[in-house]
């Protein structure tokens, strides 16, 4: 009986003690933040904003494109080490900064929305306006995101690191879960009633939040002075050969997230649903990514990373054979769209998390910052160079329809089939490298208070 509500299966009594150390009054702050990044991540993101985007004029080519010059601020991250060391490594007020600029894009969408309803701005300009916004709170959302695990790593122990941040993201993703069904169950009803103003209202919550987050981060412990040392900003950090596996992986599974069109767009161009179908297919992928973050966070802190790592790449492929299957006109297409959302979250949850814990557990020492630097602008730059080919084949083949999608689907299927061959083995993962707690003064976190 132990066996099953323990350790090996990462449920029952391991995972209700987890959830309840997580529940402490100490830890309210990261409450808080996790709720909030919830609501701004659904509310004033793709969820919302592609079918927004359609809903304006947007082509679909130019609603894929909306999504790349975002991910490409990942390789933003490689400023941060110079940003430290001409701050005196003040990590906390780079990411506040960041956040205050880039997670009350609510606010601005909500303006946008309104002055499409009134007749104030055109669609044309609102469109450009919108890949400006988008973009620019995007790069920000990045390299703060980004900010922000190296301060959970410098604040929390290397066990309390392991507990909290994967019960943030299933924290959040319960939050946006909440919050964008009701929106997905009502947005058509108030579409057909008061128009593009309806897109106001999600946004404009999502911009309260944004400023909520921002008071919730001022809260967090203070994570001191963090820098790199000098000799090692702008520098080649060195690569072991578990690393070296473990980005070309990652470039890979990148690679095919980039050309995967989204879910959205197959959904309203091709199989004709509507927004609100779109809108509550994102909140079941939501609610699953939930259940999927409680269950892979508990076998995380008591398991191998890089086993769930590769098991994620397997997952993601097998979420592209479903779509293909959803053809035009069949009454089981949206059952399979809501079956490749799930399965894809559960995926998205397992390679997030341990993907990160992984990293973690490769890299230490002064290097640190600017290895995770390095690794999400390889990330970001394989996404980016997916999410313009897709856009491209889009744009050229679009009016071809079903096949062109599907192509696309197979593709990206593929790449993660190829991700999975090149993930490193669970036989040969080696014992956990020292975490960050402890480096010591010499490293790149040097307490300043």
């Amino acid at each position: 009986m132990h066996v099953f509500s323990g350790r090996r299966f990462g449920l029952g009594k391991v995972t209700y003690d987890d959830w309840r150390r997580f529940a402490e009054p100490r830890l309210r702050w990261y409450h808080v933040l996790a709720l909030c990044q919830g609501a701004v991540m659904v509310l004033a993101g793709f969820e919302v904003i592609i079918p927004f985007a359609l809903a304006i004029g947007a082509p679909p080519a130019v609603a894929v494109l909306l999504g790349v010059l975002p991910v490409a601020g990942g390789m933003a991250q490689l400023l941060v080490p110079r940003l430290l060391d001409r701050t005196d490594g003040n990590l906390r007020g780079i990411t506040i900064l960041i956040a205050g600029a880039g997670e009350i894009r609510g606010v601005i969408l909500a303006v946008l929305a309104i002055g499409l309803a009134a007749g104030v701005v055109p669609a044309p300009v609102a469109v450009v306006t919108l890949a400006m916004v988008v973009t620019l709170t995007g790069i920000l959302g990045a390299v703060g995101g980004a900010n922000l695990l190296a301060w959970h790593s410098a604040v929390l122990g290397e066990r309390e690191r392991r507990l909290v941040v994967p019960r943030l993201m299933a924290l959040s993703m319960a939050m946006g879960a909440l919050l964008l069904l009701p929106v997905g169950l009502v947005v058509d009803a108030l579409v057909d009633r008061v128009g593009l103003l309806a897109y106001a209202v999600p946004f404009a919550i999502a911009g309260s939040f944004g400023v909520l987050e921002i008071a919730a981060l001022r809260r967090l412990p203070h994570p001191g002075r963090v820098i790199v040392p000098k000799r090692l900003v702008g520098a080649t950090a060195p690569e072991s050969p578990e690393l070296r596996q473990l980005l070309r992986a990652s470039a890979a599974n990148s690679l095919g997230m980039g050309i995967m069109p989204y879910l959205s767009v197959y959904a309203i161009a091709v199989l004709g649903l509507s927004a609100g179908f779109t809108m509550s297919l994102g909140a079941l992928s939501m609610a699953t990514m939930v259940v999927a973050a409680a269950v892979a966070g508990a076998r995380l802190a008591h398991g191998s990373s890089a086993r769930m790592l590769r098991a994620s790449f397997a997952v993601r492929a097998l979420a592209m054979t479903l779509p293909i299957l959803a053809l035009p006109g069949s009454a089981l297409a949206p059952l399979l769209l809501g079956a490749a959302g799930m399965v894809s979250a559960i995926g998205f949850v397992m390679g997030q998390l341990s993907g990160n814990e992984r990293l973690y557990r490769l890299i230490s020492g002064p290097a640190v910052i600017r290895q995770h630097g390095r690794y999400l602008a390889r990330t970001a730059g394989a996404m980016t160079a997916g999410q313009l080919a897709s856009s491209a084949v889009l744009a050229v083949g679009m009016p071809i329809g079903y096949p062109i999608f599907a192509g696309l689907f197979a593709v990206s299927g593929g790449l993660r089939v190829l991700a999975y061959w090149l993930a490193e083995p669970a036989s040969a993962v080696r014992r956990t490298a020292p975490s960050m707690e402890h480096v010591t003064a010499t490293g790149p976190l040097v307490p300043g208070r």
